[in-house]
């Protein structure tokens, strides 16, 4: 269990608010008694519309069950990365948690395999996929799907993946 947790992005479905949620007894270290003045600022701070928009969009991932949904298919998910081959001279790892996931593409040699990593993300988009480049060199396949994903779409995108990196 985390002391504190930043939140932003998806808390409202793209209208600005972030949080920060935490142990009661970090947040008063953190935040002490306001005598008036606003303790914590930002541009983001506590909009009524977007808190209401976080509300509803918790509310929707939990009678959706996505998080137990995200388990489920991120389970599967790695599964299919951890027996993917990757092209020739590239060896591959997988890692993640629900359906965040990465695909990390080093050499044999132990050096980060960049290139054929950033081939195997054009080549994707060409395909209608968006993956993105992770990590410090580049050379992390990055998986962050929508919790409303089928699970049809995700073996697709997987079959597709394994079909370009046979092909790369």
């Amino acid at each position: 269990m985390p002391d504190i947790v930043c939140l932003g992005k998806a808390l409202t479905g793209g209208f600005p608010l972030s949080a920060c949620v935490g142990r009661s007894d970090v947040m008063d270290a953190a935040w002490p008694v306001s005598t008036g003045e606003a303790i914590h600022t930002s541009t983001f701070l506590g909009h009524p519309v977007g808190c209401a928009m976080a509300m509803a969009q918790i509310r929707e991932i939990e009678a959706r069950k996505l998080v137990e949904r995200s388990e489920r298919l991120g389970k599967f998910l790695l599964r299919e990365l951890s027996v993917l081959r990757p092209p020739r001279s590239v060896l591959c790892t997988c890692r993640g948690r629900g359906l965040l996931a990465g695909l990390e593409l080093h050499h044999p040699d132990g050096c980060p395999a960049t290139g054929p990593a950033l081939q195997i993300i054009k080549t994707m988009l060409r395909r209608g996929f968006i993956l993105l480049p992770e990590g410090e060199h580049a050379n992390v396949i990055s998986f962050t799907p929508p919790l409303t994903m089928t699970d049809r779409q995700l073996e697709t995108a997987l079959d597709i993946l394994a079909e370009v990196l046979h092909h790369e």
